[in-house]
């Protein structure tokens, strides 16, 4: 059987390969940039239902969504974790009007600018408890709790609104997916593993190149020329292009001439990260999803060691690539939470990091770029006579979704039937720890005293990787487990990831391995000490290394705003 080609390594394009691989088909997944490089690594980190998309009467996207919700609860506990949510509310009524404009389809319109009243009231305790109760219906049985309302006290224990603006926490649940970059990873090392067993081929070539030629697929590492050497020529069968925003680009580089319009219209969505104390100790170990003075809904989110700010929805036509937080972007986010918490007074010196990223949304008009449809589809398109479907919206939530309704339209091309499902499979390291039935943060502490970690260590690894300790100390000596400075990161855990997950520069190894963009603190030596292990596992030259050092150090100031300390 001719390989599918899936061109993008994003939440979709590995959702898609683990689902074919373990179906028995060949694959191998080309992107130009690192895994999880786009907008799966710039998102809001959320496994949720879309409690807005009701406004829109997105009903079937909302349920599909819960549904996956719940499953990636079960299947991928490492990753995925509840949260409980909670709504600042000024009044009793408003926003009803706009809600039925909305929820009517006239906002998707013309219509909809007509009737819909550009400063109407914020959302009110009615409109806000109706979507919450339909919200609750639609999530079914669910170990999660429903939603309730409190009234805004100084003394109570849930998040420190202002209380002179806000009578009221609407709360309801949803769940976290902090890391999705490394649930990315485990995808890809299920289809890796799953290939294995079939005897398939698998390949992942992240900075790689594709080229068409003819009916011939020439890869090559990023930045080679013509002349230079192939890393790999296929014929494939099909065409997964799984590269998001990048899509219509990837359709053009792939000859793709049909005159039809845009498929994507994507929006630049920014976020900030902070560790400021006071707006940790505010938020009490909730979120907030709260609305801005335009009307725009944002989250405030405990994530990681500290609050996750976002996030902005402006139009955005240049590459992907070049997406960084604007001043103005950071500005709004600063002002929104210092409206909803004005006690924290945060400030620009609080945030330690901010990204940007562009979703892939559908080019469709609407009044809002809110109003777009946050659902998928897959665009059919041929070249020299091989099919390309092109994967259109998306998000985390559902990628599992979208995955299945993809192989199976694979599948059907070859004429071929799914002989196994995703709906319960774990994702590797979810899966409860052989005789304890256990899956979660107290075995990870035991697994890592077997293996001789700090319980600081075994919850970081365990964070990473889930219950996948033996995979990844099973080879090294316990009792030498020594971190890497200013982390709690074992670095035989560093050793293992630089060997098994597809790492070509420290940018990838720093930002979508270890996590560090979200470390309250990085210092150069713990940049060093990461690039002399690339070093010794024969990544890089010796003398490479302080270039590399200094050119991540670079990256992390203009792409993140991350400050790097010196030792």
């Amino acid at each position: 059987m001719q390989p599918v080609l899936i061109l993008g390594a994003g939440i979709n394009g590995a959702a898609v390969a683990r689902d074919l691989a373990i179906n028995g088909v060949p694959v191998c997944i080309v992107d130009t940039n690192d895994i999880a490089f786009g907008a799966t690594s710039r998102s809001s980190r959320l496994i949720h239902g879309g409690l807005r998309y009701l406004e829109y009467r997105d009903i079937d996207l909302v349920r599909e969504s819960l549904d996956e919700r719940e499953r990636l609860l079960r299947l991928a506990p490492q990753f995925v974790t509840p949260l409980r949510l909670s709504i600042p509310v000024a009044q009793r009524m408003g926003g009803l009007r706009t809600g039925a404009v909305r929820f009517s389809g006239l906002a998707r319109t013309g219509v909809g600018d007509w009737l819909h009243p550009r400063q109407d009231q914020p959302r009110g305790l009615y409109a806000v408890q109706f979507g919450l109760s339909l919200y609750d219906r639609l999530s079914g049985s669910t170990g999660l709790p429903g939603h309730s309302t409190h009234r805004v006290s100084r003394f109570s224990d849930r998040p420190k609104v202002d209380p002179h603006r806000f009578h009221w926490l609407c709360e309801y649940s949803d769940a976290q997916l902090i890391y999705p970059e490394r649930f990315v990873l485990a995808l890809l090392h299920d289809a890796q593993q799953a290939a294995a067993q079939t005897g398939q081929s698998f390949d992942v070539l992240p900075r790689h190149t594709a080229r068409l030629n003819d009916r011939q697929i020439v890869v090559r590492k990023r930045g080679m020329n013509e002349s230079d050497e192939v890393v790999r020529e296929l014929t494939p069968a099909l065409i997964i292009n799984a590269t998001g925003a990048w899509g219509d680009r990837t359709l053009e580089m792939l000859g793709v001439r049909e005159p039809a319009p845009k498929l994507f219209a994507g929006t630049k969505g920014s976020h900030l990260f902070s560790t400021h104390e006071p707006l940790k100790s505010a938020l009490a170990g909730q979120g907030i999803y709260a609305e801005a003075s335009d009307g725009r809904l944002v989250f405030i989110l405990p994530c990681a060691s500290g609050v996750l700010i976002g996030t902005t929805d402006e139009p955005f036509d240049d590459s992907p690539d070049d997406a960084v937080a604007s001043d103005t972007e950071i500005a709004y986010l600063i002002r929104m939470v210092n409206e909803v918490f004005p006690q924290v007074s945060l400030e620009r010196s609080h945030v330690e990091m901010h990204h940007a990223g562009v979703r892939p949304l559908p080019n469709v008009e609407t009044e809002t770029a809110a109003a777009i449809p946050r659902g998928h589809s897959i665009a059919e398109t041929t070249v020299n006579d091989i099919p390309i479907l092109t994967l259109v919206g998306g998000k985390l939530t559902t990628c599992r979704a979208l995955a299945e309704e993809v192989t199976d339209r694979t599948l059907a091309h070859f004429g071929l039937s799914r002989h196994e499902s995703t709906s319960d499979r774990f994702v590797p390291g979810g899966q409860p720890v052989a005789g304890n039935n256990e899956s979660g943060p107290d075995s990870a502490r035991r697994a890592g005293e077997k293996f001789g970690l700090s319980p600081a260590q075994a919850e970081t690894v365990w964070r990473l990787v889930g219950n996948r300790f033996d995979e990844v100390f099973d080879s090294s000596v316990a009792g030498s487990r020594t971190s890497i400075t200013g982390t709690d990161i074992p670095i035989d855990f560093v050793r293992w990831s630089i060997r098994n997950e597809w790492i070509t520069n420290l940018d990838d190894l720093v930002e979508r391995r270890l996590m560090l963009t979200f470390a309250p603190a990085l210092h150069r030596g713990t940049l060093a000490e990461l690039a002399a292990l690339m070093t010794e596992q024969r990544c890089h030259a010796t003398s490479a290394e302080a270039d590399a050092v200094e050119s991540t150090i670079a990256r992390l100031g203009q792409y993140y705003g991350k400050s790097v300390l010196s030792d």
